[in-house]
């Protein structure tokens, strides 16, 4: 029977998590004097701790049956030394790995941020934002737990088990493989409930991500939930997942709580077993009071560590759950195929060719969105895409921005193929503008200047005049240092797609990108933006994704798309002429504007 390679993707064994050190360490080599020096702290830490007991053991048995009260307040002011300088160590000990935690934290999502930044949109669209959100969140505060806290708790518990056990044995060799055998049955059950815990762990994670996925979607869209009164439709998805995650997570923490039910049990029976066998070794003059005492101290400094190792130890399967949920994003293939040395175009000019280019957005699968697609756009001219919803206009938009690659034939730009050029180089060639205007939280220069970081003010003022917004921005109170809200929402629409235009227009592109620039707005604001459109087409590349025909018939070229293909080609007039699915579309829309007019005047009767 065939494994499945999905299954148990994040069950995490002892021996899974030595194989994912090196992923971890490489968190940590930037720190690593650091934390050579924090263990130096750690190994006098805990040489301290084992010396008390060993002072307070000599003071019974050799000390206090002679009352030398000199030698007590010496060998106490010793004890009470010791503790102070531990107790310093451990103070800067925290202060800089508290530092430590945060900076790694910086560094990992520093990384998992970047490498989000070069995924494609095929990426993005198999994964909902939350489950995202989750991993730079919850995921990488866990894994910075791992490489600074988890690190030095795990090393600290090795040092004072290593020490307090060889200490143990010198005093007591008997009683200390007495204690032992408590030890490995107090294992044997840990590790039956560690295996429950991981199963609940690796659920909770899954379906958090899943929940917020589900509440970030929802929130988003309320509006819609609201138009069409589906509140309580949502409620009740909200509150089944929500009950699936619950459910789950009380079976985690009862797991959890079953940990220290354990360490109390075990705990009562290591004091039992010590006093008990103990006393019966200082009747047989096997050992000493003072070795009694010391070992129970010992006990104290070996137990505490091995009780505080399971609630370790969780926390340290959960992060490396993350460690695998984090490098799943980092590690993650860029589909886009760049040659080893690309290309960088020198003064290049807006010249642009698809040569039988064939594209699936899911491969393997029998839908086409292009195929065979050929055509040329000369430098300076404008050619628009037309053609019913998924005939292919939008897929070559994504292709021309290189948000994918061809499955076959090639696009070429300047006559080099696009995966033997620089991407960067390639990209500060183009501009685009979204039918949406997408904008920033933020100020209307920030949002202009985010295609141009190093602009003058006097080139925003020129974009501006460009798009038909300068005397709108001067307008206002604060001018171009207000804040345009979420989305641009304190705009009105057709405000935000002039901004979105002079933004565009600002790159000062070879190849100009207009995405249905018209679509979603009043026909006032059209005709403004129109107006603006036309203008800033002279000389320049342009593609248009048109929607309303009456946009595009100046034109040089138009391409007309259906089922993934060119099925005609050619100015306005001609396409006209040859009354086929151009003439179809015109003809549609024509008649559309008619009514809609003969409508308006009605109500204005």
């Amino acid at each position: 029977m065939k494994k499945d390679k999905n299954k148990d993707k994040y069950d995490i064994s002892y021996k899974q998590m030595l194989k994912r050190m090196p992923k971890l360490y490489q968190f940590m080599k930037k720190y690593k004097w650091i934390i050579l020096g924090l263990g130096a702290f750690d190994v006098i830490g805990q040489f301290l701790v084992i010396l008390p007991p060993v002072i307070t053991q000599y003071c019974v048995d050799e000390v206090i049956p002679f009352k030398d009260i000199y030698s007590i307040n010496i060998l106490f002011g010793l004890i009470t030394f010791m503790y102070l300088t531990r107790s310093g160590l451990f103070l800067g000990h925290i202060y800089i790995r508290w530092h430590l935690q945060y900076h790694i934290r910086k560094d990992i999502r520093e990384k998992l941020f970047n490498s989000l930044l070069v995924q494609t949109p095929i990426f993005y669209s198999k994964r909902v934002s939350g489950e995202i959100t989750s991993r730079m969140n919850n995921d990488v505060g866990s894994v910075s737990y791992l490489a600074s806290d988890a690190f030095f708790d795990l090393l600290n518990t090795f040092l004072q088990i290593t020490f307090s056990l060889g200490m143990l044995f010198y005093l007591s060799w008997k009683m200390t493989l007495a204690i032992l055998v408590l030890v490995g049955l107090q294992y044997i059950f840990v590790s039956i409930i560690m295996n429950y815990f991981k199963k609940y762990r690796k659920r909770v994670s899954e379906k958090w991500g899943k929940l917020l996925g589900y509440l970030q979607e929802v929130l988003s869209n309320v509006k819609i939930v609201m138009a069409f009164g589906n509140e309580n439709y949502e409620a009740a998805r909200h509150t089944s997942k929500s009950r699936e995650y619950v459910k789950d997570n009380i079976s985690l923490g009862v797991t959890n709580r079953m940990f220290e039910v354990i360490a109390t049990i075990f705990w009562h029976a290591f004091y039992l077993v010590i006093i008990v066998y103990g006393l019966r070794l200082i009747s047989t003059g096997e050992i000493t009071l003072g070795i009694l005492l010391a070992f129970i101290m010992l006990v104290e400094n070996l137990f505490e560590p091995i009780f505080g190792l399971s609630g370790t130890i969780i926390y340290v399967i959960s992060a490396f759950v993350s460690v695998d949920r984090i490098y799943e994003y980092i590690e993650s293939p860029n589909e886009l195929i760049t040659s080893e040395n690309p290309k960088t175009v020198e003064n290049p000019k807006g010249q642009l060719s698809f040569e039988d280019v064939v594209f699936r957005y899911e491969k393997g699968k029998d839908q086409i969105a292009l195929n065979g697609v050929s055509f040329d756009i000369e430098d300076g001219k404008s050619v628009a895409l037309v053609g019913h919803s998924g005939a292919g206009k939008s897929t070559i938009v994504n292709l021309v921005l290189r948000f994918y690659d061809p499955e076959g034939g090639s696009i070429k730009f300047n006559g080099y193929d696009l995966k033997d050029i620089d991407l960067d180089n390639y990209r500060e060639n183009i501009s685009i503008v979204f039918q949406d205007a997408l904008l920033f939280n933020d100020t209307i220069l920030n949002n202009l200047k985010y295609s141009k970081l190093d602009a003058t003010i006097e080139e925003v003022d020129k974009a501006c005049h460009d798009a038909n917004i300068y005397e709108f921005v001067h307008e206002l109170p604060e001018g171009y240092e207000t804040i345009v809200g979420e989305r641009g929402l304190k705009l009105s629409g057709g405000q935000r797609q002039r901004l979105s235009i002079a933004r565009a227009l600002l790159k000062n592109p070879k190849i100009l990108i207009l995405d249905e620039a018209t679509a979603s707005i009043d026909s006032i604001s059209e005709n403004i933006i129109q107006a603006a459109i036309d203008k800033i087409m002279k000389d320049r590349t342009t593609v248009i994704i048109a929607h309303r025909l009456t946009t595009i018939v100046n034109v040089d070229k138009i391409l007309v798309f259906d089922d993934g293909k060119i099925v005609e080609s050619g100015n306005h007039h001609d396409l006209i002429e040859k009354k086929g699915l151009y003439h179809e579309l015109w003809t549609t829309q024509m008649k559309d504007r008619e009514m809609t007019g003969m409508m308006m005047k009605g109500n204005g009767k």
